[in-house]
């Protein structure tokens, strides 16, 4: 207002003044922040105005710490009566804003600390990490007059100005001992695979008195170390302890929850959207599901039919797993099985990488036009061997999306019985069971689980035993992955905010 009075700002219309007053009042409190900063370039509304309910009160819950933190002293009137809370457990659906929210908390207490700070993000892989951090580098790109300061380094932000700055910690445990952090996120705790990070970092966040722990979370499975994590944050009374009670937020729609219901197994679908903690881990399919697949009617093919476009699908194991090979077509909209080979090793007889290259020198010869699909990784040899006289595809068989839209895909087409194969499919030759016990690709698929990364990538998974296997499954999910062409796109749903350019994530 003096400005506006002297006229200093009709004699310096060269001035951004709003932007000015912007980067001034965004460090006064993180209310002021979120009143200041923006989604989107075209939308003139603040995100303090776009806030839900739940979301504005996890946030205030918080806003007394970070006040402290940066050494504020004045506080807004709305702000002198709520109660300090130094520790934080927000529990939320998939798609419920946790990183974004993150990072606009992440952001403020860079530009606003009046002395350098140094924080730690921690998630259990290098993809759940990153997600802050872009989350923190697209706000800062959108406010530039406000977080302009910021620098993204890998694996940590910094603010120059002032010396405070954000270190990404994944689940490597000995990067994680001997911090002292003045605050501390943990990010999707309940995928962490271990307890020993979380360990380290509450006890590091308990070395500064005004250290701020926030730990973010959807609901998890079983009775662990995660579960006791949370109710002793549910139940302390410094702990800050919020759950949503299933989906609340207006972007996700009722027709992507059905899609998700029907896509995803009970319990993982009432885990990630409903938000219900589990007893265990969500299974791939039922025995009788994987049963309806079988068709009496078909039969292990010698050979192909000219009609038909084949896709063979290979995956090796020396030692200690399958090695398979498997040949299927497309017959309208169902994919057929036309046969499965398997083997498995003896800790006398190792599969040797020759029964590779035999069995696609085979189906080459009795399948015409067969297209391929070999894990480079393991198979490098073979495919530089063979790729100038068949047609071999390179597939990331350990990668994450392709493991994600393997098993939607393959899930999806079990269930909606989109598959068949003939009976017998998958059995080791010369195998005899005993007692009674079948191994082949039905009691395979039904025996697998269904496990999510830190970052949302589900995958199929075995019980970790001599045992129980996943080579059968994985191949045919490769296969038909091939053969429906990207049908599995899509299948992973990205929830995102109605934004006005439509390009940010909550």
């Amino acid at each position: 207002n003096r400005l506006m009075n002297t006229g200093l700002r009709d004699s310096m219309p060269q001035l951004n003044w709003k932007r000015l007053l912007d980067a001034r009042t965004a460090t006064w409190s993180p209310e002021f922040f979120r009143k200041v900063v923006r989604l989107g370039d075209g939308d003139r509304r603040s995100l303090g105005r776009r806030l839900l309910d739940w979301q504005a009160q996890d946030f205030r819950a918080l806003d007394r710490a970070w006040l402290d933190l940066a050494e504020i002293r004045w506080r807004p009137p709305t702000l002198r009566a709520r109660p300090l809370y130094r520790r934080a457990y927000l529990e939320r659906p998939r798609g419920h804003s946790k990183t974004f929210d993150t990072a606009v908390q992440l952001a403020w207490i860079l530009i606003a600390a009046r002395r350098p700070l140094r924080g730690l993000c921690a998630a259990a892989d290098r993809e759940q990490a990153l997600l802050v951090w872009d989350a923190m580098s697209r706000l800062a790109r959108r406010n530039e007059s406000v977080l302009g300061k910021l620098q993204f380094r890998v694996g940590r932000v910094l603010n120059p100005a002032n010396g405070s700055r954000i270190e990404f910690l994944t689940s490597d445990v000995a990067s994680s001992w001997g911090h002292d952090p003045d605050f501390v996120v943990c990010d999707e705790l309940c995928h962490w695979p271990r307890a020993e990070m979380w360990y380290s970092l509450a006890s590091s966040a308990a070395k500064r008195p005004l250290c701020v722990l926030l730990v973010l979370s959807n609901a998890g499975a079983g009775r662990g170390w995660q579960w006791d994590v949370r109710e002793a944050a549910r139940t302390e009374p410094g702990w800050y302890f919020s759950s949503l009670a299933g989906p609340q937020a207006p972007w996700i729609t009722a027709e992507h929850l059905a899609e998700q219901q029907r896509l995803l197994p009970r319990a993982l679908y009432e885990r990630l959207w409903l938000n219900v903690w589990q007893e265990s881990d969500g299974a791939f399919v039922s025995l009788a599901e994987a049963e309806a697949c079988r068709d009496a009617s078909l039969t292990a093919r010698e050979s192909g039919l000219p009609q038909h476009a084949y896709v063979a699908a290979v995956d090796y194991a020396e030692k200690h797993d399958l090695t398979v090979g498997c040949v299927c077509h497309r017959s309208g909209d169902r994919v057929i099985v036309d046969r499965m080979d398997v083997v498995r090793p003896t800790p006398e007889r190792p599969t040797p990488v020759q029964w590779v290259s035999d069995w696609i020198e085979r189906v080459a010869r009795d399948f015409p036009g067969a297209r391929f699909v070999v894990d480079d990784y393991q198979l490098v040899g073979v495919v530089q061997q063979l790729e100038r006289r068949h047609f071999i595809k390179r597939f990331e068989f350990r990668g994450t999306r392709g493991n994600h839209a393997l098993a939607m895909l393959l899930r999806r087409l079990i269930v909606e019985r989109q598959v068949a194969w003939y009976p017998g499919c998958g059995t080791v030759p010369g195998e005899v069971p005993g007692g009674g016990a079948r191994d082949d690709l039905e009691t395979e698929l039904s025996s697998l689980l269904l496990r999510q990364s830190a970052g949302g990538h589900l995958r199929i998974d075995h019980v970790a035993d001599r045992w129980h296997h996943d080579d059968r499954s994985f191949v045919l999910g490769v296969a038909c992955l091939e053969l429906m062409e990207g049908a599995a796109e899509g299948e992973f749903l990205e929830v995102r905010s109605p934004s006005a350019d439509g390009g940010f994530d909550w």
